[in-house]
């Protein structure tokens, strides 16, 4: 007769089989941007990229202030 033995609910359960790693071919967008970026860029041009878009973003609000003004600028005809 063949013997069975009776295992516990948690503590006597035989080790389940771990999943294979997955491994990947090539790396994600994300990783490959950030290594592009390590690679290319440099403080001066961050730097630069960062003034030019404060830059930019002052002048458009200018623009658009003045745009305002003049739409709610009332001419006072001269006598």
């Amino acid at each position: 007769m063949q013997q069975v033995r009776k295992l516990g609910p948690f503590t006597e359960q035989p080790p389940a089989v771990a999943p294979l790693r997955v491994t990947k071919v090539r790396p994600s967008v994300r990783e490959q941007v950030r290594a592009w970026a390590q690679r290319t860029l440099t403080e001066e041009t961050v730097a630069e990229v960062i003034f030019g878009t404060a830059t930019v973003f002052l002048v458009t609000v200018l623009f658009v202030s003045f745009a305002r003004a003049l739409a709610h600028y009332t001419i006072i005809p001269l006598p």
